[in-house]
């Protein structure tokens, strides 16, 4: 019981560390639409507020560039925010069950492995569609490689999950 005592610490800090992710990429999907809004009222009244933001976007295609960008920012921000909301509620379902060894858990930790697959996935492809309409380029890694490691290996812990729940009710129907 010293383990399982170990386990529900150690899921409790990734709770709460998954909380504090899904607030502050929340926060940062918010702030890039609230960034979509000004430079949109920007661009319409044809001047930004500071000069120095004139040079500073000339380069990226100015505030219609910059649109695109924040745009494109807020797709990863909900999307990292959603994943976050949804490894929240298995340590909060987790710690509230008093064991990872559940069917319940097991499934949601294997749906939660493909959301990772998938929704980052969802997410380069869409922001990849908004550079192109803006007609800007993106310097940097747009691989999903790390997502579809971590996916495949959430898939995989959770039919370990689901095997030492069998056995835990499989030793529990011995002991009734």
């Amino acid at each position: 019981m010293k383990t399982l005592g170990s386990i529900q610490k150690t899921y409790q800090v990734f709770k709460t560390l998954a909380m504090l992710a899904m607030i502050l990429s929340f926060i940062w999907a918010g702030l890039c639409a609230l960034g979509v809004f000004c430079c949109l009222a920007w661009y319409s009244t044809g001047q930004l507020p500071v000069t120095f933001l004139t040079d500073l976007l000339r380069p990226q295609g100015g505030v219609p560039g910059l649109i695109g960008t924040l745009l494109a920012d807020f797709v990863f921000g909900v999307t990292d925010g959603l994943l976050f909301f949804f490894a929240h509620r298995y340590f909060k379902q987790e710690l509230a069950d008093g064991t990872p060894f559940t069917a319940t858990g097991a499934e949601q930790v294997k749906r939660l492995g493909i959301k990772t697959i998938v929704m980052p996935l969802a997410a380069v492809i869409l922001s990849a569609v908004i550079y192109e309409c803006f007609g800007l380029t993106r310097s940097g890694d747009w691989g999903n490689g790390a997502a579809v490691v971590l996916g495949v290996a959430l898939i995989l812990f959770s039919l370990v999950l689901r095997h030492g729940a069998e056995l835990r009710e499989s030793t529990d129907g011995k002991t009734a």
